[in-house]
């Protein structure tokens, strides 16, 4: 497995947009496939803010993780974030969610953010950031849940 800038596997784009819409879509009601594969496009490039990184093996799409500005609507106060993490159902338990992750955080860490955020709902997913260093900085209703927002320092 590798794990690489989108721009440099550009031909999982498809899947990936098709997976990620068929996964979030309910958290931007409005974004259509189209839209959301433009916004993956964006983020297709190396380094910087927005970034996406992908996980491949043999040329075939394992899972996803980007680097964006806001991700939360209201908070644009909390900047940058980690973001649309997700390994396909397949491949999951086999530590690429955490190799993503972590290939996010070094990024922000090269590009020399002190503080990274991001959010979830579930118990199960604040358990799998608290192991990889992440803690919580508030829970928060947000889209009609409630959420937690945690965040981590980089070190670089």
């Amino acid at each position: 497995m590798r794990i690489g800038y989108l721009a440099d596997h550009l031909d999982v784009l498809p899947l990936l947009a098709e997976w990620q819409h068929g996964e979030w879509s309910h958290l931007s009601p409005g974004e259509s496939l189209d839209a959301r594969a433009e916004r993956l496009r964006s983020g297709a490039r190396r380094g910087g803010i927005p970034s996406v990184f992908v996980a491949v093996r043999h040329g075939a799409l394992l899972g996803a993780a980007s680097l964006v500005a806001h991700d939360m609507d209201g908070r644009e106060d909390l900047s940058p974030w980690l973001a649309s993490v997700g390994v396909l159902s397949n491949f999951r338990r086999r530590g690429i969610g955490s190799g993503l992750v972590r290939r996010v955080v070094d990024e922000a860490a090269r590009l020399r953010v002190e503080t990274l955020y991001l959010y979830t709902t579930s118990a199960e997913n604040e358990a799998f950031y608290r192991r990889l260093g992440w803690s919580v900085r508030e829970r928060v209703e947000y889209l009609g849940k409630r959420r937690v927002i945690m965040q981590v320092r980089p070190v670089a």
